[in-house]
């Protein structure tokens, strides 16, 4: 067994790992893919290091900010679809022959139709 470095998909150094020995080619080691046969660089705080041909040092860059998202305003539509009780509320009520349960569902579509009226 033998170390070397681990680099990632952009070459930039990762880790150490171990590359094992051939079993059919003694003294011939199979190195892991994305590794390279060097010594692991010396990473000062604040940088990374990157192989190319040898190890170049740079300034790790600041992480990238998100974007503020802008809030949307929802339709009435939308907004009434989010406050509609359940369809199953009324079925359950027709299954069961629940006049008050289906009057009670009818009365709150009414309420949420009347909380976000469509526009003119």
């Amino acid at each position: 067994m033998k170390q070397v470095s681990q680099l990632d998909q952009n070459g930039y150094f990762i880790s150490v790992t171990i590359a094992d020995e051939s079993p059919l080619e003694p003294g011939v080691f199979l190195i892991p893919g994305n590794a390279v046969d060097v010594e692991p660089p010396i990473v000062p705080e604040n940088k990374r290091a990157k192989w190319n041909g040898a190890w170049v040092l740079e300034d790790i860059p600041p992480p990238e900010v998100e974007p503020e998202i802008e809030p949307v305003e929802l339709t009435y539509f939308q907004k009434r679809y989010m406050e509609y009780p359940s369809v199953r509320e009324y079925l359950d009520g027709i299954v069961k022959g629940d006049q008050a349960q289906i009057d009670a569902y009818i009365a709150d579509c009414l309420a949420v139709k009347a909380k976000y009226p469509k526009p003119e």
